[in-house]
C-alpha cells in the first residue's frame, strides 16, 4: 500500500579504491528502507555524480558536480582506504571538498577509513600520506569511523544512518563541534558518568592515546556497546572504543545512568 513519506538524499563520495564498498552503499540504504521507511515515514535515496550529474562545457569540473548534486542532499557517506583523490584546485581532492561543504553547511558527515590490508608495493605513498593528514583533522572534530572489512563496514554504517536519522526527525541534527568544544564536551561528560558504575579510562598504546576503555557493570548495556563499534578485551576488562567515538559512548552512558 501508498504511504507518505520525506525524501532524504545520501551523496556516496570516495576515491576510485574503494569500489566494493561504493557498491554496498545502495544495498545497505535498501535494506534501510525496506526495514524503517513505512514505519518512520522516510525514504532514502542513494546519490552518486555518476549517476546524478551531466557534463558542461566550460568550468571547474568539481564546482559543476556541486552545482548539480550537493545542494540538494541532505547528508555524506565519504569512504577511504589508500587513496585521497586527484586536486581540484580548490580542496585536495572532489571527495574532500565535497565533504568540507557538509561540514560548512551543518549537514551530517559519515566518515570512513578502510584498515584493511595494504599491499606496499602498489601504494601511492603521496596519496597515502595526503589521506592520514586529512583523517587526522577530521579526527580532530570527531568525524571518523574504521571498518575492518566489508561485513563490519555494512554494519557500521546501518546503524550510523539509522541515528543520523532519528536526529533529524527530532529535530536535532549532530551539530559539528570545533575540536576545543569536543575536548570540552568529553571531559564535561566523563566527570558526570565516571561518578557512577561505569567509567571511561584513556587506553594508551606505544605512547599515544588513540582508544579509551569503558570499565565497570557493563552487562546491561554490553549489546548496545558492541552495537556501537566496541570491542571487548578480557586482558584489560572493558571495552575498546575508538578516541572519535568518545561523546557518542559518554552520551548513551550517561543517559542509560
Amino acid at each position: 500500500m501508498p504511504f507518505h513519506a520525506n525524501v532524504y538524499k545520501i551523496l556516496v563520495a570516495s576515491p576510485g579504491d574503494v569500489e566494493e564498498e561504493r557498491k554496498a552503499i545502495p544495498d545497505i540504504i535498501a535494506e534501510w528502507n525496506h526495514i524503517n521507511s513505512e514505519i518512520k515515514s522516510v525514504v532514502l535515496l542513494p546519490i552518486k555524480w555518476e549517476t546524478h550529474s551531466a557534463p558542461l562545457v566550460g568550468g571547474r569540473p568539481q564546482a559543476i558536480i556541486n552545482e548539480q548534486v550537493l545542494g540538494g542532499c541532505d547528508m555524506i557517506i565519504g569512504v577511504f582506504w589508500t587513496r585521497i583523490g586527484s586536486p581540484t584546485g580548490v580542496s585536495e581532492s572532489g571527495t574532500v571538498e565535497e565533504i568540507e561543504w557538509f561540514i560548512k553547511n551543518g549537514k551530517p558527515v559519515m566518515l570512513y577509513f578502510s584498515s584493511k590490508p595494504v599491499d606496499a608495493k602498489k601504494l601511492d605513498l603521496d596519496q597515502y600520506k595526503s589521506l592520514r593528514s586529512f583523517e587526522e583533522r577530521m579526527q580532530k572534530i570527531g568525524l571518523t569511523g574504521s571498518y575492518e572489512n566489508i561485513i563490519d563496514f555494512r554494519e557500521k554504517l546501518f546503524r550510523q544512518i539509522s541515528m543520523n536519522i532519528d536526529r533529524i526527525i527530532h529535530g536535532a541534527p549532530t551539530p559539528i563541534l570545533t575540536q576545543k568544544e569536543a575536548t570540552a564536551k568529553s571531559e564535561e561528560l566523563r566527570k558526570l558518568i565516571n561518578q557512577g558504575r561505569v567509567y571511561i579510562e584513556d587506553y594508551e598504546k606505544d605512547g599515544v592515546v588513540k582508544s579509551f576503555i569503558v570499565k565497570g557493570d557493563t552487562i546491561a548495556i554490553k549489546e548496545d556497546l558492541k552495537r556501537m563499534g566496541g570491542r571487548w578485551n578480557k586482558s584489560l576488562g572493558g571495552w575498546i572504543f575508538s578516541k572519535t567515538k568518545e561523546i557518542e559512548v559518554a552520551e548513551f552512558i550517561k543517559m542509560s545512568s
